[in-house]
């Protein structure tokens, strides 16, 4: 049995509906059972909706939060935070002004917005939370900002998808539940899904090469090369599936059930 599974949530178990199908679930808690242990890492805040998923995935271990700049217990207790800088954050806050694009800014447990738009507050809604509305530079100042993130159009996005700064690492994504919306996050440079997956299974006793990790976006190649078991899912985009020929189903068809029970009788290698 495969001890350990590393989840994404957006396109890999949380599809167009913003939950978990029901099959899925029952699948997971057949293998928690059986004892396999159950990890989120996603670029989601660790609040709302998928703190409440880590919790039910596991309430004892740590997650993934924020595409590996927060890992946090279920519970909501910090395990590690990889926070920006304040410099190179107000250098971000001013481009979102002067491009009058929308701009997320994340501590461990809030979001913060300077203004909203039927996208950003759509988003808030996805993710089981609401976003504060502040001066950015002012929060900046007072609270450890972990991820910056722009939250921006098909026509917008190429205003900001190239866009670098010192120190700070750029990843895309989208969400099946937020057609139309595109999520260009911002960490600092070196933070990845596949540095706080080394971190989880080190916090967890499991070797990397025991660990199962699932993803269906670029955001999760860094995760997805660092375990002994990449898996993508069938709506996975071209480039993972060019890359990993293990696959699980379609998020909107209980995706990840077969792959589970895959993972409960393995005893050899891919």
């Amino acid at each position: 049995m495969i001890p350990l599974i590393v989840l994404d949530l957006d396109g890999t178990i949380v599809g167009k509906q913003g939950v978990v199908q029901e099959c899925v679930w029952n699948a997971i808690s057949e293998a928690q059972e059986k004892g396999m242990k159950f990890a989120v890492c996603t670029g989601r805040l660790g609040v709302g909706t998928a703190q409440k998923i880590a919790q039910r995935l596991g309430p004892n271990n740590p997650h993934i939060f924020q595409s590996g700049a927060h890992i946090a217990y279920a519970s909501g207790e910090a395990y590690k935070v990889f926070a920006l800088k304040e410099a190179v954050t107000k250098t971000i806050i001013e481009t979102a002004r002067g491009l009058g694009v929308v701009l997320e800014l994340y501590t461990p447990s809030t979001l913060y917005v300077e203004r909203t738009t039927p996208l950003s507050e759509a988003h808030a809604k996805m993710l089981g939370t609401t976003a504060i509305v502040r001066d950015l530079i002012e929060v900046v100042e007072v609270e450890p900002i972990i991820r910056a993130q722009w939250v921006v159009t098909a026509e917008e996005y190429p205003f900001v998808s190239d866009l670098s700064f010192e120190g700070i690492q750029a990843s895309s994504a989208t969400a099946p539940a937020q057609k139309g919306a595109y999520f260009v996050s911002l960490t600092q440079k070196g933070v990845s899904k596949g540095m706080s997956v080394e971190l989880l299974a080190k916090a967890m006793k499991v070797e990397l090469k025991d660990v199962m990790a699932i993803g269906d976006s670029h955001g999760d190649l860094p995760m997805l090369e660092r375990v002994g078991f990449p898996v993508v899912m069938a709506n996975a985009s071209g480039e993972l599936k060019a890359i990993y020929s293990r696959q699980a189903g379609d998020v909107e068809e209980c995706g990840i059930v077969d792959t589970i029970a895959f993972a409960l009788n393995h005893s050899a290698s891919f």
